[in-house]
């Protein structure tokens, strides 16, 4: 793609991704993480098409005090005005086809096995982090993508306040 098309791409990715991290989790249902079960077809049709959360599973965590749960596992204080949204959590070039030609459009995303609700800030700390095969995508397009495109996609965050205490939560229980 030359330059004109990235933007564009990039561009509707942004608007994409606005639209699904205003997607409601329900009042009832306040939880961060991604273990879903899937829901029938008449909880689908009461729940909106999305899945529920497993009752007593570790992920997700769960009720009014979730980001006190999350935030207390993470072992670092995150400020508390971060808001809960919902993310892809692998957001990354090959989960994302593009229309064949002349200025490309995102076709789809696709791979939403690990989406879930989580801190505003986890999809950029997510997709910063994934490297993905180097026989597939070179290192010097994922860093393009890294050091580009995903700034033009996601608000990136401050490294010691954000990105930092969720590399060590993500290294440290092997997520």
């Amino acid at each position: 793609m030359d330059e004109d098309e990235r933007l564009a791409v990039c561009d509707e990715l942004k608007q994409i991704v606005k639209v699904w991290r205003v997607l409601p989790q329900g009042e009832q249902n306040s939880s961060i993480g991604m273990q879903f079960r899937k829901a029938t077809v008449n909880e689908a049709t009461v729940n909106g098409g999305f899945p529920q959360v497993p009752s007593g599973s570790r992920w997700p965590f769960q009720g009014a005090n979730a980001i006190r749960q999350f935030q207390d596992s993470c072992g670092v204080e995150i400020n508390s005005d971060v808001p809960i949204v919902f993310t892809h959590n692998d957001l990354v070039p090959p989960n994302i086809l593009l229309s064949p030609g002349p200025n490309p459009k995102v076709a789809a995303i696709i791979d939403f096995g690990q989406a879930g609700w989580y801190p505003a800030y986890w999809e950029y700390c997510k997709a910063r982090r994934v490297r993905v095969d180097p026989e597939h995508f070179s290192d010097a397009t994922q860093e393009g993508w890294w050091t580009k495109c995903l700034l033009m996609i996601l608000d990136p965050v401050d490294d010691e306040g954000f990105y930092h205490p969720w590399l060590w939560f993500v290294l440290s229980r092997g997520i």
